[in-house]
């Protein structure tokens, strides 16, 4: 597709969402969902690619949760107890000792927000940050609610890590307020996320929003163009990356019941991979795919949906995907995209 056919896309959004999808009684039954789980004795868990070492504190669990906010997520069963700040310094050390090779990036998150208090209590942070300052990598991010995000948390980080690069990840899923609140039943002020994430940036800090593809209750079309369109948002309102999700469809929440009674289907490749096509040039750079189809979380009796495509095409769209995120240059992923004829991939819809 060519530069200016994207453009008009985008131009040609036009996206109310006036219908009102969620109701009390589908949240009550995430709710559920969620409850069914269990708890689990389990302290951290690891993912490294060899760049990036994401390391996953488990927690009472993310506090919105309860409520039944985000009836798309679930990240593993929660402790009934949150860590000590001796399980901290037991579990940086565990991790490190193992490593045969240093990561470049630190990626910190928990079952909610790795700088909610409720989760991570203040002591543990502090221990967190005390530890973080003695191992030999540039790059930290904390993944965490934007409500967390207050001038004192910054300074903190800002004192016990001055040598380092800190990076804040926020989680948006859709820069549309119908979309969020109709179909994720996720509230975010728009106006106060812009806020937070100037005050990351005042204290020399990068910004990185999360945005999926893939939200329930809409066409594929809608999701295409609400993707694309939050994309646009995050780079027009002081964003540095979006991570970019397409959605993982995940047991223990409402997402997986509406797939189980067929309301649901599972994200293409074919679609995802139309997505970043339309992406303009100028935001193609930005752009970190995650939870492609290159991980899951083990449940103990049914199994993570993945992103859909043909068998034999699986590894192929791994190595993709990889090759996307390595290569950074706009010019090198727009070459990579071009190559994706020689996928199966799904003949699209015009829009």
């Amino acid at each position: 597709m060519s530069q200016n056919n994207k453009n008009d896309f985008l131009d040609s959004i036009a996206f109310p969402i006036e219908r009102k999808f969620l109701n009390q009684e589908l949240i009550e039954m995430h709710i559920e969902e969620k409850q069914k789980q269990g708890f689990t004795d389990k302290k951290y868990d690891t993912f490294f690619d060899g760049r990036v070492l994401q390391i996953c504190f488990f927690s009472k669990g993310c506090r919105c949760s309860k409520n039944g906010s985000c009836i798309i997520c679930d990240y593993g069963k929660t402790r009934k107890e949150n860590l000590t700040k001796k399980d901290i310094t037991k579990i940086m050390s565990e991790i490190f000792n193992g490593l045969e090779k240093i990561p470049d990036v630190i990626l910190l998150n928990s079952l909610g927000s790795v700088l909610d208090t409720q989760e991570m209590p203040m002591e543990n942070i502090r221990v967190l940050l005390e530890q973080l300052s003695k191992i030999n990598t540039k790059v930290i991010v904390f993944e965490t609610h934007y409500l967390t995000i207050n001038a004192s948390i910054l300074e903190m980080i800002k004192q016990k890590l001055k040598d380092k690069e800190i990076v804040i990840e926020l989680g948006l899923e859709s820069s549309n307020k119908e979309v969020r609140e109709n179909c994720l039943n996720k509230y975010i002020d728009n106006e106060e996320f812009v806020k937070r994430v100037n005050l990351i940036k005042s204290f020399g800090f990068g910004a990185e929003a999360n945005i999926i593809f893939g939200a329930p209750f809409l066409t594929t079309q809608e999701q295409m163009r609400d993707t694309i369109q939050s994309i646009q948002w995050c780079f027009e309102n002081s964003i540095e990356m979006v991570n970019l999700f397409p959605i993982n469809i995940k047991p223990y929440t409402l997402l997986y019941k509406l797939y189980e009674e067929g309301q649901y289907s599972p994200v293409s490749h074919s679609n995802f991979i139309e997505v970043l096509k339309r992406v303009p040039k100028e935001y193609i750079d930005k752009l970190y795919l995650c939870w492609y189809g290159n991980r899951e979380i083990k449940y103990d009796k049914k199994d993570q949906v993945l992103p859909t495509c043909e068998k034999d095409e699986y590894f192929k769209l791994m190595e993709f995907y990889r090759k996307f995120n390595e290569d950074k240059t706009a010019e090198k992923r727009i070459e990579l995209l071009e190559s994706t004829s020689q996928f199966k991939l799904q003949k699209q819809q015009e829009f």
